[in-house]
């Protein structure tokens, strides 16, 4: 055996891994058509699907998943998406028989490809999925957003990018996007044991308002926000 995986050529394995994800991704992706209307995909449907996408380091995982589809399904309004991955494909596939409108911000031309790949080779629709620069406002680097044609009212947002290492991080969500948020509207912050999402947290606290609670499992922690 050892013999074997020696002689094998770097490209033969990569090749061999991306057809085993790929079969694992459509295995899930059918079993999550299978569900009812309204029915929660089991923790076993997602950790099928999180084993579905590319190793890339940047996917979401474990408990995060079971909280952005408990809220997806529950959200009857819009939903906005800041970053693109394996999350793009659960919500895809949650809001395809919900008609919920779905709109994905992503700045990097590789990770739009690789999810718009995925869209499409599963054929799940993917709705807004906006290639979206980081632009210079100032104060702070954030999406170049097309807010003239974006809905006033999103319910819920799954933020999960920019990268911690852009000027003012994640904090540009607000100021960019507060004129269209509900006022219920309910912001799910991945990450957020890190210092910097903690120093954003307490600025959208203070500055607007919107306050949280911490979840955490499996080493992995979030902030499920809502406006006071």
């Amino acid at each position: 055996m050892m013999f074997v995986k020696k002689v094998i050529p770097r490209s033969i394995k990569e090749k061999l891994k991306h057809a085993q994800r790929d079969r694992t991704m459509s295995a899930a992706v059918r079993r999550f058509r299978q569900l009812r209307d309204g029915e929660l995909p089991s923790p076993e449907m997602l950790s099928h699907l999180e084993r579905g996408w590319d190793e890339d380091g940047f996917r979401a995982s474990g408990g995060y998943l079971e909280e952005v589809a408990k809220r997806a399904l529950e959200t009857n309004g819009p939903i906005l998406e800041v970053g693109s991955g394996l999350t793009t494909i659960l919500l895809g596939l949650l809001s395809e028989r919900r008609h919920t409108e779905v709109w994905t911000l992503e700045h990097l031309p590789r990770f739009h490809g690789i999810t718009r790949s995925k869209l499409q080779r599963h054929h799940i629709p993917d709705q807004h999925f906006i290639l979206a620069p980081l632009t210079d406002y100032g104060e702070f680097v954030w999406y170049q957003a097309p807010l003239n044609k974006m809905p006033k009212d999103f319910r819920l947002v799954i933020a999960d990018a920019p990268p911690g290492d852009t000027r003012g991080g994640r904090y540009g969500l607000m100021p960019v996007m507060r004129e269209h948020l509900a006022h219920d509207a309910l912001i799910l912050l991945d990450d957020a044991h890190r210092p910097d999402e903690q120093a954003v947290l307490r600025r959208w606290a203070s500055e607007y308002n919107l306050f949280h609670e911490l979840r955490s499992r499996e080493q992995k922690s979030w902030a499920v926000c809502k406006f006071d």
